[in-house]
C-alpha cells in the first residue's frame, strides 16, 4: 500500500495536471466552437492558431483565455504554460522516477497525464474536450502535445519527446499506440509497470521462459556470511557505495548531466568456482534492497537470427524498469573473445557478442558478470568493467572459518571433531564445503546420530569426486 505521504504527492501532481488542462481548455475558449455540426468544428478547427508565441508575448486579462490568464494557478509554471519538477514532491514514486530519470517539465507531465485516468476517469473527459477528433476520449498523442505545448516551438519538441527514441519511449514508461491517421494519433498508455510503481502495488515477478530468460536471485545470506580475504571485502563494498549512492553522485551533484556513460555500473567477479562469486552477487543485491535477476545464458542465445537480440532487449529493459540487478554467470560463454570468421555462423555469433557490449554499455542499471576465466573475457568489453573484484581459492584461515559459518546452529556435532584439521588438510572451496556438510548431515539423519569427523571425511570425498578431483592421501 502507498503511504499516505507518497499519496499526497501523487494527488498534487495530478491537481496540477488538472491545472494545466483548465489553462489549455481556457486558451481555447477563444477560437474553439463546440458544436456537433461537423462543419463548424472544422471551422472552429481551422481557426485555431499553430502555436501562441509565448506567455508573455500575448497580454492577458483575467478570464480572457489569452496566456498568462490563467497560469497563476500553476506552482512554477514556465514559458509553456506548464509546473515545474517542484510540483512532483520529494521522495514519493513519482517525484524519484522525475529525479532518477533526469525528466523534463514535459516529460513528467506527461507521466502524470498517462497515469491519471488510473485514479479518475475524469481525466479521460478533460482528454476528449482537449482533442479534436471526435468521439476520441482518450490520451494520445496530440492531447499530450497539447498538454505540453502552447508555442510552435513547444509543439515541435512534443514530437521528439514522444519519438521511439524520446527517454519516454525508449526507457519503457509509457507506450504509443500506431495509428494509420498520424504519428501522434495514436492512444498513449502508461507501461504496466508504472502503474504498479506509482500505487505501490507489487509487480507481477516474470516467469523464466524464451522471451525471458532470467530467474530471480534469492539468497538468505548477508554481507558477514561472505568469508573472502580482505582486499575482495573492500571491492565489494565500493560496488554497493556504487550502488547505494548513485543517486546523489548522478543526478543531485550532476555527473550525470555533465558526462555520457556513467549511468550504469558494470562488475566482474572472477575466480576459480565455488569460491562465492555467484552468491555474492545475491548479497550485494539483498544489501542494496534491490530484486537480482540470474540470467541463463543458454536460454538467451537462439539459433535464430535476431532472437538472442530481442530476448536480451526484454531482460534489460524489465532490469531498467524495476531497477533491478542483473547477473550473468559464466559470462565468457557469450563475452567471450570473438573468433575468426570462416563461416556465416561465426560472423553471427561475432554479431551477437557486439551488439551484446553495445546493450550492456547503454544500460542505466546494474549488471554483474561472474567467470572463471577472466582471461576469456573479450578485450573490448573488459575496458568497459568499472569494478573488478577477485574471488581467490580460500587459504587455510578462510576454509576454517567457512566450515565453521556454514554449519546451522541447530546441527548436532559430535564432540571432538577439528576443524582446523579439515581446514588445513583439505584445500576445498566454500561450496565444496558445504556440500560436504550437507552430504554428512543426511549421513547423520539416516543413522539418527549427530554429524561425525567420519561422515565429513566421507562427504569431502564426495566433493572431491563430483568435482573430478583426488582428496589428499593421509599423513
Amino acid at each position: 500500500m502507498l503511504p499516505a505521504k507518497h499519496a499526497d504527492e501523487l494527488r498534487r501532481a495530478l491537481e496540477a495536471l488538472e491545472a494545466v488542462v483548465a489553462l489549455r481548455l481556457a486558451e481555447r475558449c477563444s477560437y474553439a466552437i463546440r458544436t456537433t455540426d461537423p462543419r463548424q468544428a472544422g471551422q472552429a478547427l481551422l481557426s485555431r492558431p499553430l502555436g501562441h508565441p509565448g506567455k508573455d508575448g500575448i497580454p492577458g486579462r483575467e478570464g480572457d483565455g489569452h496566456p498568462g490568464a490563467h497560469d497563476e494557478g500553476i506552482s512554477g509554471v514556465d514559458g509553456e504554460g506548464i509546473p515545474g519538477l517542484d510540483a512532483y514532491g520529494d521522495d514519493g514514486p513519482l517525484a524519484v522516477l522525475v529525479r532518477r530519470c533526469s525528466l523534463s517539465p514535459a516529460e513528467a507531465l506527461t507521466l502524470a497525464a498517462a497515469v491519471a485516468p488510473e485514479f479518475d476517469e475524469k481525466f479521460a473527459v478533460y482528454y476528449g474536450l482537449l482533442g479534436d477528433r471526435p468521439g476520441v476520449t482518450q490520451l494520445t498523442g496530440e492531447v499530450v502535445r497539447t498538454l505540453t505545448a502552447r508555442t510552435f516551438a513547444g509543439r515541435l519538441a512534443a514530437r521528439e519527446l514522444l519519438g521511439p527514441h524520446g527517454r519516454l519511449r525508449g526507457m519503457r514508461l509509457i507506450e504509443l499506440d500506431a495509428d494509420d491517421a498520424g504519428t501522434l494519433a495514436g492512444r498513449v498508455r502508461p507501461h504496466p509497470g508504472l502503474v504498479a510503481l506509482l500505487t505501490g502495488q507489487a509487480r507481477a515477478e516474470p516467469e523464466q521462459s524464451a522471451g525471458f530468460p532470467a530467474a530471480r536471485l534469492h539468497t538468505t545470506h548477508t554481507m558477514a556470511d561472505l568469508i573472502v580475504p580482505a582486499e575482495a571485502r573492500r571491492q565489494l563494498a565500493a560496488v554497493l557505495d556504487r550502488i547505494r549512492h548513485a543517486e546523489r553522485v548522478l543526478d543531485e551533484w550532476g555527473f550525470a548531466r555533465r558526462h555520457d556513460g556513467v549511468r550504469g555500473t558494470l562488475a566482474l567477479f572472477h575466480g576459480p568456482p565455488g569460491t562465492g562469486k555467484s552468491m555474492a552477487a545475491a548479497v550485494i543485491a539483498r544489501a542494496a534492497g534491490r530484486t537480482a535477476y540470474r540470467v541463463d545464458l543458454a536460454a538467451l542465445v537462439s539459433k535464430y537470427i535476431g532472437e538472442t537480440e530481442k530476448n536480451l532487449a526484454g531482460v534489460f529493459d524489465r532490469a531498467e524498469e524495476e531497477d533491478c540487478i542483473l547477473v550473468f554467470d559464466e559470462a565468457d560463454a557469450i563475452f567471450g573473445r570473438r573468433t575468426e570468421v570462416s563461416d556465416a555462423r561465426d560472423r553471427y555469433a561475432n554479431q551477437e557478442v557486439s551488439y551484446l557490449l553495445q546493450r550492456v554499455e547503454r544500460h542505466r542499471g546494474v549488471v554483474i558478470l561472474t567467470t572463471n576465466l577472466l582471461g576469456n573475457l573479450d578485450r573490448a568489453f573488459a575496458r568497459r568493467i568499472d569494478l573488478q573484484v577477485e574471488f581467490p581459492a580460500p587459504g587455510i584461515a578462510e576454509r576454517l572459518a567457512l566450515w565453521r559459518n556454514v554449519l546451522p546452529p541447530a546441527l548436532p556435532v559430535a564432540d571432538g571433531v577439528d576443524f582446523a584439521a579439515l581446514a588445513e588438510r583439505y584445500p576445498l572451496t566454500g561450496a565444496e564445503i558445504r556440500d560436504a556438510v550437507l552430504d554428512a548431515a543426511y549421513l547423520a539423519a539416516a543413522d539418527g546420530q549427530v554429524v561425525t569427523a567420519g561422515y565429513l571425511v566421507s562427504g569431502i570425498h564426495a566433493a572431491f569426486a563430483k568435482n573430478g578431483r583426488t582428496p589428499p592421501r593421509a599423513g
